[in-house]
């Protein structure tokens, strides 16, 4: 990637997304251009995945709007997510997935909120609208609301997606990891999420922000949840981390570890 002074890099991963990658990619394009008008530099990439040929199509063009498109044989979102992280040098991460599709104001919203706090905030939409086999409203929780337990929650269930903006370095000293459904291991954003909750780092609500996200049949997520799936393991499982982090009367500083062992 190249060496200025990046704001926010936007990356797009997909693989068998069909035509529905066209309009993805257009929001995100819509995105950037909203963004570089607020005076941000952005820069764009493109990952595809082992895509089918319906999706290879739909970024032909792409080079055209100054987008970098790269191939790779990973078979697997999280080591896509990996490998995307590995190319960027400073600045936030925004990753989009090629059925799913930003609102315009998301670049410019999120990476105001994570400025509030550099380089601790991991920035969220306010509201998902979910379309395609299932349709529906859910409104992201914000980690500071005071109504929200968020270390009794994300031991049951994952309160965000994958879809937000992070800084740089939570994407490289936390890696998303490898799915396994024959172990019974998947949902890598929620062990993600965990473990950004443990480094310190804190999940926010960039307001007035939306994301269209499809669900359909055959996805990674429909997969995991199919096999009753759960997240590997984390300290936030563990009674014991929870207790000392409640005793310690403090969010822990970014990089500061803890487990109960």
């Amino acid at each position: 990637m190249t060496e200025q002074a990046v704001d926010v890099t936007a990356i797009m991963l997909a693989h068998a997304e069909g035509p529905m990658a066209g309009p993805a990619f257009h929001s995100l394009l819509d995105a950037v251009a909203h963004a570089r008008e607020a005076g941000l530099i952005v820069e764009t990439l493109v990952l595809l995945d082992n895509p089918d040929a319906a999706t290879a199509e739909a970024f032909g063009a792409a080079e055209r709007y100054g987008v970098r498109v790269e191939q790779v044989s990973y078979g697997d979102h999280p080591l896509v997510r990996n490998h995307a992280a590995a190319q960027v040098s400073r600045g936030y991460i925004a990753f989009l997935d090629g059925d799913d599709l930003w609102g315009e104001n998301w670049l410019v919203e999120a990476h105001r909120l994570c400025e509030t706090d550099p380089g601790r905030v991991i920035a969220h939409p306010e509201v998902n609208w979910y379309f395609d086999q299932s349709t529906y409203l859910y409104f992201l929780p914000d980690q500071t609301d005071p109504e929200f337990d968020v270390y009794s929650y994300i031991r049951v269930a994952n309160p965000w997606d994958a879809l937000c903006m992070a800084p740089v370095a939570a994407y490289q000293d936390i890696a998303h990891i490898k799915r396994s459904l024959a172990e019974g291991f998947a949902f890598d954003d929620w062990h993600w999420n965990m473990e950004t909750l443990v480094a310190g780092y804190v999940h926010r609500v960039a307001p007035d922000t939306i994301h269209f996200k499809r669900r359909r049949a055959g996805s990674q997520f429909a997969a995991a949840s199919a096999n009753k799936s759960l997240p590997r393991a984390t300290p936030i499982m563990d009674y014991e981390w929870l207790r000392q982090h409640e005793d310690s009367g403090r969010p822990h500083a970014v990089g500061d570890v803890r487990s109960a062992d």
